[in-house]
Protein backbone atom coordinates (compact mmCIF):
# COMPACT_ATOMS: atom_id res chain seq x y z
CA UNK A 1 0.00 0.00 0.00
CA UNK A 2 1.12 3.41 -0.96
CA UNK A 3 1.58 5.91 1.83
CA UNK A 4 -1.06 8.52 0.28
CA UNK A 5 -3.42 5.67 0.11
CA UNK A 6 -2.17 4.69 3.39
CA UNK A 7 -2.91 8.24 4.68
CA UNK A 8 -6.19 8.29 3.09
CA UNK A 9 -7.09 5.31 4.75
CA UNK A 10 -6.41 6.43 8.16
CA UNK A 11 -8.47 9.89 7.88
CA UNK A 12 -11.24 8.06 6.61
CA UNK A 13 -10.58 5.08 9.51
CA UNK A 14 -11.11 8.08 12.08
CA UNK A 15 -13.30 9.82 10.89
CA UNK A 16 -16.27 7.25 10.22
CA UNK A 17 -15.19 6.12 13.90
CA UNK A 18 -16.12 9.76 14.77
CA UNK A 19 -18.75 9.73 13.20
CA UNK A 20 -20.58 6.22 13.86
CA UNK A 21 -18.96 6.11 17.80
CA UNK A 22 -17.51 2.96 16.41
CA UNK A 23 -15.15 1.05 18.30
CA UNK A 24 -13.55 -0.50 14.82
CA UNK A 25 -12.44 0.59 10.98
CA UNK A 26 -11.53 -1.59 8.42
CA UNK A 27 -10.52 -1.02 4.83
CA UNK A 28 -10.14 -4.32 3.51
CA UNK A 29 -9.15 -6.00 0.11
CA UNK A 30 -11.23 -9.14 -0.78
CA UNK A 31 -9.48 -11.47 -3.73
CA UNK A 32 -9.56 -15.50 -4.26
CA UNK A 33 -12.17 -15.96 -1.55
CA UNK A 34 -10.12 -13.82 1.44
CA UNK A 35 -11.08 -11.00 3.32
CA UNK A 36 -7.18 -9.26 4.08
CA UNK A 37 -7.35 -6.73 6.61
CA UNK A 38 -5.19 -3.71 4.53
CA UNK A 39 -5.76 -0.61 7.51
CA UNK A 40 -7.78 -0.27 10.52
CA UNK A 41 -8.66 1.78 13.27
CA UNK A 42 -9.56 -0.19 16.40
CA UNK A 43 -9.86 0.34 20.33
CA UNK A 44 -9.46 -3.50 21.04
CA UNK A 45 -5.74 -3.51 18.25
CA UNK A 46 -7.24 -6.50 16.75
CA UNK A 47 -7.86 -7.14 13.92
CA UNK A 48 -4.33 -5.95 12.81
CA UNK A 49 -3.65 -4.70 9.00
CA UNK A 50 -2.31 -7.71 7.60
CA UNK A 51 -4.42 -10.36 8.66
CA UNK A 52 -6.49 -12.31 6.51
CA UNK A 53 -9.60 -14.32 6.97
CA UNK A 54 -11.93 -16.55 4.78
CA UNK A 55 -14.69 -14.04 2.85
CA UNK A 56 -17.05 -16.65 4.02
CA UNK A 57 -16.44 -15.90 8.15
CA UNK A 58 -16.81 -12.04 8.09
CA UNK A 59 -19.76 -9.48 7.41
CA UNK A 60 -18.74 -8.21 4.60
CA UNK A 61 -19.58 -10.92 2.34
CA UNK A 62 -23.25 -9.75 1.60
CA UNK A 63 -21.10 -6.14 0.77
CA UNK A 64 -18.93 -7.87 -1.57
CA UNK A 65 -22.25 -10.03 -2.62
CA UNK A 66 -24.28 -8.03 -3.82
CA UNK A 67 -22.20 -5.09 -4.37
CA UNK A 68 -23.71 -2.78 -1.95
CA UNK A 69 -24.00 -0.98 1.27
CA UNK A 70 -25.19 -3.13 4.35
CA UNK A 71 -26.16 -1.00 7.63
CA UNK A 72 -27.71 -3.18 10.78
CA UNK A 73 -27.66 -1.15 13.93
CA UNK A 74 -28.85 -4.46 15.79
CA UNK A 75 -27.07 -7.64 14.97
CA UNK A 76 -28.60 -10.02 17.14
CA UNK A 77 -32.08 -8.59 16.25
CA UNK A 78 -31.89 -9.05 12.31
CA UNK A 79 -32.95 -12.88 12.09
CA UNK A 80 -29.96 -15.64 11.25
CA UNK A 81 -26.96 -12.64 11.93
CA UNK A 82 -26.78 -14.04 15.36
CA UNK A 83 -25.56 -17.57 13.56
CA UNK A 84 -23.07 -15.98 11.73
CA UNK A 85 -19.75 -17.51 12.22
CA UNK A 86 -18.23 -14.38 13.18
CA UNK A 87 -20.74 -13.33 15.96
CA UNK A 88 -20.05 -16.18 18.22
CA UNK A 89 -16.33 -15.13 18.87
CA UNK A 90 -16.84 -11.24 18.41
CA UNK A 91 -20.07 -10.34 18.84
CA UNK A 92 -20.75 -7.12 17.03
CA UNK A 93 -23.64 -5.06 17.19
CA UNK A 94 -23.96 -2.43 14.48
CA UNK A 95 -21.89 -2.77 11.49
CA UNK A 96 -22.10 -0.67 8.05
CA UNK A 97 -20.05 -1.78 5.47
CA UNK A 98 -19.91 -0.08 1.87
CA UNK A 99 -18.14 -1.86 -1.21
CA UNK A 100 -15.21 -0.36 -2.67
CA UNK A 101 -15.32 -0.66 -6.51
CA UNK A 102 -12.47 -0.22 -9.01
CA UNK A 103 -12.65 -1.07 -12.46
CA UNK A 104 -16.88 -2.16 -11.91
CA UNK A 105 -15.38 -5.27 -9.35
CA UNK A 106 -15.87 -5.15 -5.54
CA UNK A 107 -12.10 -4.38 -4.80
CA UNK A 108 -13.06 -4.58 -0.96
CA UNK A 109 -14.96 -2.54 1.68
CA UNK A 110 -14.73 0.26 4.29
CA UNK A 111 -16.82 -1.05 7.28
CA UNK A 112 -17.11 0.54 11.00
CA UNK A 113 -18.41 -1.26 13.84
CA UNK A 114 -18.97 -1.78 17.63
CA UNK A 115 -19.78 -4.16 20.37
CA UNK A 116 -22.62 -2.11 21.39
CA UNK A 117 -26.18 -1.74 19.39
CA UNK A 118 -26.96 1.28 17.87
CA UNK A 119 -29.73 3.22 19.61
CA UNK A 120 -31.18 5.50 16.30
CA UNK A 121 -30.45 4.01 12.56
CA UNK A 122 -27.96 5.19 10.27
CA UNK A 123 -29.69 7.89 8.65
CA UNK A 124 -29.13 8.33 4.81
CA UNK A 125 -26.51 10.82 5.59
CA UNK A 126 -24.92 8.38 6.88
CA UNK A 127 -25.44 6.23 4.82
CA UNK A 128 -24.36 8.90 1.76
CA UNK A 129 -21.11 9.41 3.91
CA UNK A 130 -19.70 6.03 3.82
CA UNK A 131 -21.04 5.16 0.30
CA UNK A 132 -18.73 9.02 0.00
CA UNK A 133 -15.48 8.32 1.69
CA UNK A 134 -15.32 4.31 0.03
CA UNK A 135 -15.82 6.49 -3.36
CA UNK A 136 -12.68 8.59 -2.30
CA UNK A 137 -10.40 5.20 -1.63
CA UNK A 138 -11.83 3.49 -4.99
CA UNK A 139 -10.73 6.74 -7.17
CA UNK A 140 -7.55 6.79 -5.43
CA UNK A 141 -6.82 2.89 -6.26
CA UNK A 142 -7.64 3.78 -9.80
CA UNK A 143 -5.44 6.17 -10.06
CA UNK A 144 -2.81 3.82 -9.01
CA UNK A 145 -3.56 0.67 -11.22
Amino acid sequence: MNRKFGDLCDGILRAGRQRFGAMMGIVSHIHCGDYDVIAVSSETGIPEAGDSFALEGVYCREVFQKKRTVAITEVDGVPGMSLHPLYSGIPCEFYISAPIIVSGDVWGTLNFTSLEKREIPFSEDDILFIEAQALRLSNELAKSA
